[in-house]
């Protein structure tokens, strides 16, 4: 988690967004397939943005997660 925090960082210090996809995800956060464990994975994942203070939003059915900032 760390390194994908690190990653992260890096791309937003030259860019506005940083979009991660599912082979980025799934070491951290494995895909499960059922819906109460996609869910429960899309919660931990906004509270990895929160606490970096960054907004995640889901594109493709969450293969695709972009990073921002959060505007103060």
């Amino acid at each position: 988690m760390d390194a994908l925090a690190e990653h992260i960082r890096g791309r937003l210090k030259s860019k506005r967004f940083c979009v991660v996809s599912e082979n980025d995800l799934e070491p951290v956060w494995p895909r499960q397939g059922l819906s109460p464990e996609n869910r429960k994975r899309r919660i931990e994942i906004l509270a990895f943005a929160r606490a970096n203070n960054w907004e995640a939003t889901f594109y493709d059915t969450g293969l695709r997660v972009t990073f921002r900032p959060l505007k103060p």
